[in-house]
């Protein structure tokens, strides 16, 4: 078999076919040659693509941050090139990294289980502190209070750290002593005093770092459960005696409102029995005065009637003094007209003026009829008097 594979390949016709074939090869490998030189060269050009990508950044900074940005050699230091305010960035440099700072407000709480008081009570309490990093000293800050090499890239972290690092114990230690200036139970009512106390000795403490102290809250200061209960009993005991002087207070007061009322009822039916006792002695000193008036006008009237009788018999007595022995005279005077004369004398007009003379004699000396008396008024004073 192997002598006629061999007389095969040395065939006329095989040979022929070996050299068209080898002819072939050589231009195919000249082809390939040039495709793995240009394969090449793109993947260099890739790689250092790749390489120049991996060591060129733009480190971007976003509101609320400050960057501290360095370079990175591959041999070499590492050096500070600057600090970016966000919003902002680098643009693509090579080998330059950035530690992102926040420089906004923290809110930091701690609290305490056993601080002594003034008067050596145990108390509990709770602290707040509001501080943020200076923007303007975020180089001194990642330069003198952490390690580049050893910080984290991210800012909570930092912040974190540096509270635990330069901050946490100066704040406790303020509160602390804050809270020994007074005694246990008077704490309570001094945390405005605690708390401006506290945020002074931090203030102090912090000047000229990069920290900033934005506020201090005192939120709580309790004394133990044993003496908060002590204190619970001691008020509702006051509470409750409270109460019953309240409650004791108000029957007085009810009481006194009933006895008033009682009095001003008795007042009040006193008042109204000496208006009636008034008004019936009102009526029957009218009814006196009345019957005093009427009597005394009856008096009055008696009297003048006594009176006038008294100088009727006077004037008849002065008459008849006054006529005396000229009272035959004055009778005889008066019949005249009884007497008869004689026809004659009686229708003579020699003698007509002469009965005329003794007619108005008689007139004359007829008795007139006395006048009657005037009834005396009563006076004043005689009535007061009666």
């Amino acid at each position: 078999m192997g002598v006629n594979l061999f007389c095969l390949l040395t065939s006329p016709g095989v040979l022929c076919y070996n050299h068209r074939m080898s002819k072939v090869y050589t231009t195919t490998q000249k082809a390939g040659i040039w495709s793995t030189i240009g394969a090449g060269v793109l993947l260099c050009a890739a790689g250092a693509g790749i390489f120049v990508a991996m060591n060129c950044s733009n480190e971007k900074v976003d509101g609320g941050y400050a960057a501290y940005v360095y370079t990175n050699p591959i041999f070499g230091i590492k050096e500070f090139r600057g600090v970016i305010k966000g919003p902002g960035g680098t643009g693509y440099v090579w080998r330059q990294k950035s530690i992102p700072i926040c420089v906004t407000p923290y809110t930091m709480t701690e609290t305490f289980d056993d601080i002594r008081a003034a008067d050596q009570l145990k108390m509990k309490a709770e602290a707040y502190l509001v501080y943020r990093i200076d923007s303007n000293k975020v180089k001194e800050f990642v330069e003198n209070y952490g390690a580049i090499a050893d910080v984290p890239n991210n800012p909570d972290e930092i912040a974190k750290d540096a509270y635990d690092s330069f901050i946490c114990q100066p704040f406790r230690t303020a509160v602390r002593t804050a809270i020994a200036q007074f005694r246990g139970l008077e704490a309570p009512a001094k945390i405005p005093e605690i708390t401006k106390a506290v945020e002074a000795s931090l203030r102090k403490q912090l000047e000229g770092s990069p920290f900033i102290v934005e506020s201090v809250t005192i939120g709580s200061t309790l004394p133990p459960e044993s003496v908060t209960a002590g204190i619970t009993k001691k008020v509702e005991a006051t509470q409750e005696y409270e109460r019953q002087a309240i409650m004791l207070e108000i029957a007085k007061r009810s009481e006194e409102i009933a006895e008033a009322e009682g009095r001003a009822k008795a007042n009040r039916m006193n008042q109204e029995a000496q208006g009636e006792l008034l008004r019936a002695k009102a009526e029957a000193d009218a009814k006196l005065y009345a019957k005093q008036q009427e009597a005394a006008a009856i008096v009055a009237m008696k009297k003048a009637e006594s009176e006038g009788m008294v100088l009727e018999a006077a004037g008849k007595k002065a008459l008849n003094e006054a006529i005396g022995e000229n009272i035959i005279r004055v009778e005889t005077i008066r019949n005249l007209d009884k007497i008869k004369f004689p026809h004659i004398l009686v229708g003579s007009d020699a003698v007509s003026p002469l009965f005329d003379a003794l007619k108005n004699i008689r007139q004359a000396v007829a008795p007139q009829p006395a006048p009657p008396s005037p009834r005396p008024e009563p006076q004043a004073q005689d009535i007061v008097t009666q």
